[in-house]
């Protein structure tokens, strides 16, 4: 239903930690099917910051011998599909894995070593995600920074809504407001500002940064040890389930407080009502 690309002018933005938070917060609070993907080659660590989550054996196609068939091989596997020219029905969902059930699939990235075909395949790629829409209700796309990727160009123009991710660099900013590494296909686009790894006593905080370069406000992901800590344990559902309802006063309770808005938000941007998909409290409760 809804495609959103997350990009970046530079790689090492906090973009996929970012993804993965908000992910984690759309799939506890939210009645949606959300699908999340990094369209790099030989990158999982996406994938790793759901390890704790991720049940490979999810995905049952029969039984042979007592054992199970587990389909679950990710990009590569769909691509042979598209490539064979079957890629329909329940192609995707059926080479992902569940992080969350009937909420939360991630499709694992390629293991291709030649980056150069990948980008080759940048078509179909865009065709599988095209497919997907038609059974999930929200797509985050973790693609490659700047402006040098074909993918990142196609997933760009085929996306509902780009959420472009600016750390406190001031060498990403600059090259994003005066549009550096800045891919044609942005031009036509409906974007969103997400401040990554936001650290509120930096002087370039998100008040400032949109002050100084005349921009519309942006969403916030606030630099959080604990948080980044569970991501790299590969337990970043934990970490959104244990602290989802902290108090004011509690340290994690900024973090969430900004990632449940930027969650809310962006469903908001690609047409679904986050107040009617809202898990009511006491579902939310038993989760």
């Amino acid at each position: 239903m809804g495609q959103i690309a997350f990009w970046s002018p530079y790689s090492g933005s906090g973009q996929t930690s970012s993804i993965a938070a908000i992910a984690a917060a759309l799939s506890s609070e939210y009645h949606i099917r959300c699908l999340i993907a990094q369209t790099k080659n030989r990158e999982s660590t996406l994938e790793h910051s759901f390890s704790r989550s991720i049940n490979n054996f999810s995905r049952t196609l029969g039984h042979v011998s007592g054992s199970r068939n587990v389909s679950g091989t990710g990009l590569d596997a769909v691509l042979r599909i598209a490539r064979s020219g079957k890629l329909e029905g329940g192609a995707v969902k059926n080479n992902t894995q569940i992080i969350e059930q009937g909420r939360l699939d991630i499709l694992s990235s390629s293991d291709q070593k030649d980056a150069k075909k990948l980008e080759e395949a940048s078509d179909l790629i865009r065709t599988i995600f095209d497919q997907a829409s038609k059974y999930y209700n929200v797509i985050l796309l973790d693609l490659p920074a700047g402006d040098g990727s074909e993918i990142s160009r196609k997933l760009i123009a085929s996306s509902d809504v780009v959420v472009i991710c600016l750390p406190q660099s001031r060498r990403s900013l600059d090259a994003y407001f005066e549009k550096k590494n800045w891919p044609s296909t942005l031009n036509s686009k409906k974007t969103v500002l997400l401040f990554t790894q936001h650290d509120p006593h930096s002087k370039y905080k998100a008040v400032n940064i949109t002050r100084k370069y005349k921009s519309p406000k942006g969403l916030i992901v606030p630099y959080n040890t604990t948080f980044k800590d569970s991501v790299n344990d590969g337990d970043t559902k934990g970490f959104y389930k244990a602290n989802k309802a902290a108090e004011r006063r509690h340290p994690n309770y900024d973090f969430v407080f900004e990632v449940q808005r930027a969650a809310k938000q962006l469903l908001d941007e690609i047409g679904i009502d986050s107040k009617t998909k809202r898990i009511d409290a006491e579902e939310r409760g038993a989760s």
